[in-house]
């Protein structure tokens, strides 16, 4: 009887984890269990996800949650990612804040640096 319980937990709880972190590391990324975790909680393991997560950890190292929470509001990866680069090209720290929050705005992330720097880095939403 303890055995299966044991099993059919198993099966519920960890193989949809260990489901996650391979089809994580299948694209590139190195997660840990906990991150397993969140991903699989929060049912984000589209493959655009995944490769924008990749992406974007390349450049700046985001928290998983706040990720998860922006790609679900309806995000745009690839549009953060361009914000990244603008905001290295210009050797300034990113700011999570700005980026998440005018790319649901669905702004155009570059112009928006490019408006932002000429204004002395006063953002205008």
């Amino acid at each position: 009887m303890i055995f299966l319980f044991a099993l059919i937990f198993g099966s519920v709880y960890f193989l949809p984890i260990v489901f996650a972190l391979i089809r994580a590391k299948s694209f590139g990324l190195k997660l840990n269990f906990k991150q397993a975790q969140t991903l699989t909680k929060d049912k984000c393991l589209h493959k655009d996800f995944l490769i924008g997560l990749r992406d974007i950890w390349d450049i700046y190292p985001f928290e998983l949650h706040k990720l998860t929470d922006h790609y679900l509001a309806g995000g745009d990866f690839k549009n953060i990612k361009k914000g990244l680069l603008e905001f290295r090209k210009r050797n300034r720290e990113p700011n999570e804040w700005f980026l998440t929050t005018f790319d649901l705005a669905k702004r155009d992330l570059a112009n928006e640096i490019s408006k932002a720097e000429k204004n002395d880095w006063k953002y205008e939403l």
